[in-house]
């Protein structure tokens, strides 16, 4: 391998440590400042306790001032933004989003010049009762009135009519996407069956708007992965593959040109299957031992077939090479020296794998749910696939994967529509007439949300959709 892609991988990786050490260090700032305003409640404003706290604060503000104009935190559906990052929670930090949120404060933005003196006055202040911000007109007028110049409070932050509409836009540009690229898979196909130039600017296109969309909405097209397009399975899942595939370089801090020569490897991974005797591939029985050679020689197929393509990009070619040889002894076609799999072909194996499990095929319309095939997965880290790709496969994709169908404890039924930064609460739209209709009027919550000190919801248990009868595709499109 090029000292060049090693070198770019290095950046990739350390741009993903970077920005968790960023969000780790957001999360210690938020605790600073709930330390500061739960010490507030007990100490006087000259007590050294309540003094070095908010130093400690401040210092740490000071570091994130260093490298940006603000440090804004922002609290929408009982989650926790630093700009534009999620941060993880935990129960006490949950209790001072409460404590804000009955303030009408969805957000605190620190600016530069802020003394200790100023947080402490706002660590009062947060501990005022919410009667006493009805009285001043607002938390605004009540900064003001304190002369706290250098933290700005927002308000709020509610979901309304518009940023509705703006979603259901994303996911229909998300939709036609999609579509797009199916039909842009089957147009290779044809052109390989006929011997015909494959059309390198149109999958590129193709596939730089995939790439455009995940950057943007990653929930939205990933969504649509979970569609189960039983007629047209074969190229359905060489797009699937491809967006899982676009999805894990986006959250692995790939660079933009990474990610796209990665999305044209995972569309082009299953290229040699043209190859193969169509009975072969749908066949609903076992395999008898010739056909099971003939689906084995597929990975081969495909990097000759892709080596004759002009313009094609060498990382597909070594993709679709390799993106079967697991660390086990299942892996094919087999090597007489053991070599590495490009870390390329090992993301695109986790996101083949995955969307294995989870299809369904022409014949077998019985699905393996996305929670199970979590499961599958993390048993075969170590073994068939990277534990370190696999862990990160999971963190960005979800226990509880985009379309789950979930039972919660409150008795309410709800599908899955975007991740969290906690693994087991994902947002859900919360359904009550199963035909559709609620994802223009029904209720998204997070369940991260609580009250009381207590979560408002959680998962008691995951529905099949198919046995409840309930069209996953009308909630996703």
């Amino acid at each position: 391998m090029s000292a060049e892609n090693t070198d770019t991988r290095g950046e990739a990786r350390q741009s993903f440590y970077v920005k968790q050490q960023m969000i780790a260090a957001a999360k210690t700032a938020f605790q600073q400042l709930s330390g500061v305003i739960k010490n507030a409640t007990v100490y006087p404003a000259a007590h050294p306790f309540l003094l070095a706290s908010a130093d400690q604060l401040l210092d740490r503000i000071k570091e994130f001032l260093l490298s940006r104009k603000e440090v804004a935190f922002y609290l929408v559906g009982g989650e926790l933004f630093f700009e534009t990052h999620s941060v993880p929670i935990d129960q006490s930090l949950s209790m001072l989003m409460e404590q804000f949120t009955a303030r009408d404060v969805g957000g605190v933005i620190f600016k530069p010049g802020i003394t200790c003196e100023e947080i402490v006055k706002f660590a009062y202040l947060m501990n005022k009762d919410t009667a006493y911000f009805t009285e001043q007109g607002g938390v605004a007028k009540a900064i003001a009135k304190e002369q706290i110049v250098h933290i700005d409070l927002h308000r709020v932050i509610l979901v309304d009519k518009k940023f509705g509409a703006a979603i259901k836009e994303a996911k229909k540009k998300s939709g036609e996407i999609f579509m797009d690229a199916v039909e842009t898979v089957k147009e290779i196909v044809d052109s390989v069956h006929l011997e015909k130039a494959v059309n390198m600017k149109r999958v590129s296109a193709v596939v730089h708007g995939m790439v455009d969309d995940i950057l943007d909405n990653r929930d939205a097209l990933m969504g649509l992965t979970t569609i189960k397009m039983y007629d047209e399975y074969t190229f359905a899942h060489s797009v699937n593959v491809a967006v899982l595939s676009i999805s894990q370089g986006s959250f692995l801090s790939f660079e933009k040109p990474q990610i796209a020569a990665l999305g044209i490897a995972g569309m082009m991974h299953d290229i040699g299957k043209v190859n193969v005797p169509l009975e072969v591939i749908n066949k609903p029985d076992k395999l008898t031992d010739e056909e099971w050679e003939q689906i084995k020689r597929h990975p081969i197929e495909g990097a000759l077939i892709l080596s004759d393509v002009p313009a094609m990009t060498r990382l597909a070619m070594v993709a679709a090479f390799e993106h079967h040889q697991h660390g086990d002894i299942r892996g094919y076609p087999r090597m007489d020296d053991r070599v590495q799999q490009h870390p390329f072909s090992q993301i695109i194996a986790i996101s083949d794998a995955y969307d294995a499990i989870i299809a369904a095929r022409v014949y077998y319309k019985v699905t393996t749910p996305p929670e199970k095939a979590i499961r599958i997965m993390l048993s075969k880290r170590g073994t068939a696939f990277n534990p370190v790709l696999v862990k990160a496969f999971v963190n960005m994709i979800g226990i509880y994967p985009v379309g789950t169908l979930l039972k919660l404890d409150s008795g309410e039924i709800g599908i899955v529509m975007h991740q969290t930064r906690d693994l087991m609460r994902p947002r859900v739209l919360l359904l009550t007439k199963f035909d559709g209709s609620e994802k223009e009027s029904g209720k998204e919550v997070s369940l991260l949300e609580m009250e009381g000190g207590h979560y408002k919801r959680t998962i008691a248990g995951t529905i099949d959709p198919n046995g409840a009868k309930v069209n996953v595709k009308k909630y996703l499109e």
